[in-house]
């Protein structure tokens, strides 16, 4: 399978079997809880996405409006992105399925959203950046690095932007968090490795930097940029490790329940997750028979 740069409509023609292919997304909730994935993938279990996950899609979806913009040329203002965060509000809600709780949550949390956007044109706006991408979704073979092996299915993902710089080409993600601070290296490895991969892979080059631009959703919005170096032959060493681990996993169909942290943000613990609730839900019911056979 080639490697190339896909449209979000090719990319989508993956979204199928579990070994169709392999992402960041894929191998962070496998990490999580295996359990958890399984719901997901294998039992295609969805939930509506929390008011704070639909800030965050908001949020990306404004500054992809405003880079595509600037990559063609156009720059935008802060009211003109405002303005388009608003007048797709109302629809992506009513998409999404998300239920307000009060009358007037909407409202508040279009304003702030429209504020995080604003904090952050507010210091990139100006930065002279130049563009080589924007939300670029990639799909690669994926090479072993250490040890040469081609694996048999390819790996996709979506990368929020690509910017050229004095010292080369850096891979940025955007996050929408609670409150900021240095975040923790380990807890991006896998997605900041799954970059960098596809990157090189597509490029055939390295990167110079990898960044994460958080916005953070305090009272006074601000914006913190976090680097990270290139990833390397360690790092992607690693993630291999944990590649090959998830495709064992998913080809003996064991999806072992992993309690910690996350089980307290987890959208299905009480309704599917029987360790959790103490009670069997109706799919893990008719599973007795399901993968004993497999």
């Amino acid at each position: 399978m080639p490697n190339e740069i896909l449209s979000r409509t090719a990319l989508s023609k993956h979204r199928g079997g579990l070994t169709d292919y392999v992402s960041a997304s894929r191998l962070s909730l496998w990490l999580r809880c295996p359990l958890a994935f399984k719901f997901r993938y294998v039992d295609g279990i969805r939930t509506p996405p929390s008011a704070n996950l639909f800030l965050g899609k908001r949020v990306h979806d404004g500054l992809e409006y405003y880079y595509r913009h600037a990559q063609a040329g156009v720059r935008l203002s802060g009211p003109e992105v405002a303005r388009h965060i608003a007048r797709h509000w109302e629809g992506a809600a009513d998409a999404e399925q998300i239920v307000w709780e009060k009358a007037d949550d909407s409202q508040s949390l279009l304003t702030k959203c429209q504020a995080l956007v604003a904090c952050y044109l507010d210091r990139f706006a100006n930065a002279g950046e130049q563009i080589l991408g924007v939300e670029s979704a990639m799909e690669a073979t994926l090479l072993d690095p250490v040890t040469g092996e081609r694996l048999a299915l390819p790996m996709v993902g979506i990368v929020d932007l690509l910017v050229e710089t004095n010292d080369g080409p850096i891979l940025v993600d955007f996050k929408t968090v609670g409150r900021g601070g240095t975040p923790v290296a380990q807890q991006h490895e896998i997605q900041l490795g799954c970059y960098s991969l596809l990157f090189r892979e597509l490029m055939g080059t390295l990167e110079s930097g990898l960044e994460i631009r958080s916005l953070v959703k305090t009272k006074r919005p601000r914006v913190e940029v976090h680097r990270f170096e290139p990833r390397s032959a360690r790092h992607l060493g690693r993630l291999f490790t944990v590649i090959r681990e998830y495709l064992k996993a998913i080809q003996r169909g064991v999806f072992n329940f992993r309690p910690g942290m996350a089980c307290l943000f987890c959208d299905v613990r009480e309704t599917h997750c029987q360790t959790w609730s103490g009670h069997r839900s109706p799919i893990q019911k008719e599973e007795d028979g399901i993968w004993a056979n497999c």
